[in-house]
């Protein structure tokens, strides 16, 4: 017989649970500066997904330590990613800090979540705002190379608590006017 899940409980399942959602429309593979970032947003503008984890400052703009545990160390959605390490020893293989991939159970588990939320979503607002976020966000973000997100990050006034060690955003704000081409030739 299984036994209820506390509150607690629930919460890193739930966080484990967005991971899988966020890898999964990634299309099953994304650096994990892009998944730490996609989750602040989703962290940022929905009130459901602020309970589950904890962001701080750090040199690549907000970081949960929290999420990283989770990345690394699944309690409930386990075996559905696997962690690569980076693949080299470049500054944007480093800054990435290495890729999750999706596996044949975390891709049967992502269709079941997807099709569970849009049932949800019918009628339940919060199901419905983060099936849209994660919509929306997802495959916006996973777009952009390490840079131009990080850029984002650092020249957006809300992110500006969440971005105190100046030492890569110096080094990317140097490089603004390069890093602006870019996103304007991505639209």
């Amino acid at each position: 017989m299984q036994s209820e899940l506390t509150q607690d409980e629930k919460e890193i399942r739930d966080a484990e649970l967005l991971i899988l959602l966020i890898l999964g429309k990634a299309g099953g593979r994304i650096s994990i500066l892009h998944l730490h970032k996609i989750f602040f947003f989703l962290w940022k503008f929905h009130p459901q997904v602020r309970k589950l984890v904890d962001f701080v400052p750090h040199l690549k703009g907000p970081y949960s330590f929290d999420l990283d545990d989770l990345i690394k160390n699944p309690t409930y959605v386990t075996n559905c990613w696997r962690y690569i390490p980076p693949l080299n020893r470049s500054e944007a293989e480093r800054v990435k800090g290495g890729y999750l991939e999706i596996t044949e159970k975390g891709r049967e588990l992502y269709n079941r979540l997807v099709e569970g939320l849009n049932k949800r979503a019918k009628e339940d607002e919060d199901a419905l705002a983060l099936i849209s976020a994660v919509d929306l966000i997802v495959p916006l973000y996973t777009r952009l190379e390490w840079d131009e997100l990080l850029f984002l990050l650092y020249t957006d006034e809300t992110n500006k608590k969440f971005s105190e060690k100046p030492e890569l955003s110096r080094s990317i704000l140097k490089n603004s006017e390069r890093i602006m081409d870019k996103l304007v030739k991505k639209g």
